[in-house]
């Protein structure tokens, strides 16, 4: 089967966006050739393009120069195919002119050429530029070493060789034929390792740097992946149903990642362990071309929906997208996925610049973990592979933004576990990803009181109440101290005091300390019972004369409850023969002439007891008769005995008569 011819659609490149579509990407420079650019390839570093035009030209482009070419090296037909070592040394081009070219970057003068049966459709060089291969009209694959034109071997496929790939070190070599098949070669022998037969031509295929796997795309819709050990595919995937599908594919340094273009107008990514496609998109024309980088994060397409678009591997949303002026034939992307060549059919090379994001990196987080009121020191870096970092971001989860440095230290923050993130931007604008670590805070650890004793216990309202109490902080020191009563409310501030104003009754005494961050010990507490005693107050008529009846009033009072039981010990001998809650009564209890006590206890409903005394004088009367007869009475000198009188009335019987002396 013939190879298809290309449209030829003239125009102007266009940066213009349908509404709603991906951010239009300006190119860093064009350059316009003669003629459709049908190839293009760029070096690992991006510092090199290489152009195949069907103007007849091999071109070598600088990335700083402005869309200048270093060199063009005129063939004698339309340049098929192109590709570049990995530092952009050496440049391999294969022509419709049926040769194969070697160039050195400095020379626009072939370092040598090789003239084939038939024009030469592909030709792929080794990453130290040692091995080129090629793929030509006349159905054979070419190994050649750089110091020469002649090739080391050649194999004879059936028909002719539309693709040929490379692995980095030259040891394995990749070829898709017209012939249906896909073969592997060692570059020792020309013999292949393998061959698979597919159902159609093959028309594009790509191999890892360690030459481990093999993609093909092909005619029958498919894309075939291969382990080198086997000519049996791991998996295959069909694409669009539309007769002689043409498939393009690309394949990641450590082949982890395939891409694949195909007539459907779709691209795809893929996982080497799957066949099942990580997304796909669909583009608004047949996807001709399709580079990935080595590392499989950025797919490079080009499109007969004249654009080239540039994706993440994470998903199928563009990255952004440029509008040519006629439909996208090849594409190229730099190792790092920082460039992005591309050949249109409007006649122009484009070289974009995708601005990678730079790199963020905590250094260091100490001490971590770190005590609750410690300096915390924070060291971070950037890294920006195609420019330079010029802001830092520092967040917590905790307490939000830390700072704008990239070093720095802070105290204060929330004693807890903190996740920390840490960013940069590089000169373009572009945030980093974020790095994250964990910080962990050894709290504050709270205070502890001690209650070393409350005395007396109980205690006697009045008398002095001794308070000592104790505290400690293994991370601090005590600064506060606080005493509480359930009943008197706050007591005081000291470690040790003592206080004779507690009111009665049963007190909870709580003692708790503070440290010196404010942080609260628990709370300690004793129970402490402060107590009045009783008031007895013993009444009586203290002065009487024999028989006559006593009036006794005994009181009682208790500030902190009521008194119970009244107890009395009327002749003072300590046996208390009468009781009564009554507090007063008269009794006729005193026969003789004397001095009498009497005492009153109480008892309160605490159980506690109070006595007091009344001293009873018994006296005598003696009736006194003036010569006029007026009558006097007079307490007696005692031992005469009288009869009973009535205390309370005023004239009394006369026992004893004595007439008063005459008044001279």
């Amino acid at each position: 089967m013939r190879p298809r011819p290309f449209l030829l659609i003239a125009g102007v490149a266009l940066a213009l966006m349908a509404a709603g579509e991906a951010e239009a990407k300006g190119p860093e420079w064009s350059h316009g050739t003669g003629n459709d650019v049908r190839t293009v390839a760029i070096s690992a570093d991006g510092e090199y393009i290489a152009v195949g035009s069907d103007d007849y030209n091999v071109y070598l482009f600088d990335k700083n120069g402005s869309g200048s070419y270093l060199w063009a090296h005129q063939t004698e037909y339309e340049v098929y195919s192109v590709s570049i070592s990995a530092d952009g040394a050496y440049i391999a081009a294969g022509s419709r002119d049926n040769k194969v070219y070697l160039f050195d970057k400095d020379s626009s003068t072939p370092l040598w050429s090789y003239e084939a049966a038939s024009e030469v459709y592909s030709v792929t060089i080794s990453a130290d530029g040692e091995y080129i291969a090629a793929g030509s009209g006349d159905a054979r694959v070419y190994l050649f070493d750089k110091d020469s034109s002649t090739p080391l071997w050649s194999y004879t496929t059936g028909d002719y060789v539309s693709s040929v790939a490379i692995s980095a070190d030259g040891e394995y070599i990749a070829a898709g034929s017209r012939s249906n098949k896909v073969l592997l070669f060692d570059k020792d022998s020309s013999t292949p390792l393998w061959s698979y037969s597919t159902e159609n031509d093959v028309v594009s295929v790509a191999i890892s740097a360690d030459g481990e796997y093999i993609a093909a795309g092909s005619y029958d819709n498919k894309v075939y992946l291969f382990d080198k050990d086997s000519s049996t595919p791991l998996w295959n995937y069909e694409t669009g149903e539309e007769f002689e599908n043409r498939v393009s594919v690309a394949i990641s340094v450590d082949g982890e990642y395939i891409t694949a273009g195909s007539y459907d107008n779709k691209v795809y990514l893929f996982d080497k362990d799957s066949s099942t496609p990580l997304w796909s998109y669909t583009t608004g024309g047949t996807v001709y071309s399709v580079a990935i980088s080595a590392d499989g994060e950025y797919i490079a397409v080009g499109s007969g929906d004249n654009k080239v678009y540039l994706f993440g591997k994470d998903n199928s949303t563009q990255l952004w997208n440029y509008t040519t002026g006629s439909y996208v034939s090849s594409v190229a992307i730099s190792a790092d996925g920082e460039y992005i060549a591309a050949g249109s059919k409007d006649n122009a090379v484009y070289l974009f610049l995708n601005n990678l994001p730079p790199t963020a990196t905590i250094d260091s987080i100490v001490p971590s973990p770190a005590r609750f009121d410690a300096e915390i020191f924070f060291s971070g870096s950037g890294s920006d592979s195609d420019g330079t970092v010029v802001a830092y971001e520092w967040i917590s989860s905790r307490d939000g933004f830390l700072s704008d440095e990239e070093d720095f230290s802070i105290t204060g923050l929330d004693a807890v576990t903190h996740t920390i993130s840490f960013r940069v931007q590089d000169n373009d604008g572009e945030w980093s990803g974020w790095d994250t670590a964990v910080l962990v805070f050894i709290p504050n650890a709270p205070p502890v009181a001690t209650i070393e004793s409350i005395e007396p216990s109980p205690a006697e309202e009045g008398t002095p109440v001794f308070f000592n109490g104790t505290g400690s902080d293994s991370d601090g020191a005590v600064a506060t101290y606080l005493w509480e009563s359930s009943i008197d409310g706050e007591l005081n501030t000291e470690a040790n005091f003592s206080s004779s104003n507690l009111s009665c009754g049963y007190h909870t005494i709580r003692f708790l300390v503070q440290d010196n961050e404010g942080a609260w010990s628990d709370t300690r507490s004793e129970s402490l019972f402060v107590f009045a005693y009783p008031v007895a107050i013993a009444g009586a008529d203290v002065s009487t004369t024999p028989t006559v009846p006593v009036q006794f009033n005994g009181q009682g009072t208790d500030v902190d409850g009521t008194i119970v039981k009244y107890e009395w010990d009327f002749d003072g001998n300590g046996v208390y023969e009468w009781s009564s809650t009554e507090n007063g009564r008269e009794l006729n209890l005193y026969n003789n002439v004397g001095v009498y006590t009497a005492m009153l206890r109480v008892t309160d409903n605490d159980g506690f007891t109070d006595t007091d005394t009344v001293v009873i004088t018994v006296t005598e009367k003696i009736v006194l008769i003036d010569d006029d007869g007026t009558v006097t009475v007079e307490e007696g000198e005692g031992g005469i005995p009288a009869p009973s009188l009535a205390v309370s009335v005023a004239a009394v019987a006369v026992i004893a008569l004595r007439r008063r002396p005459r008044k001279p």
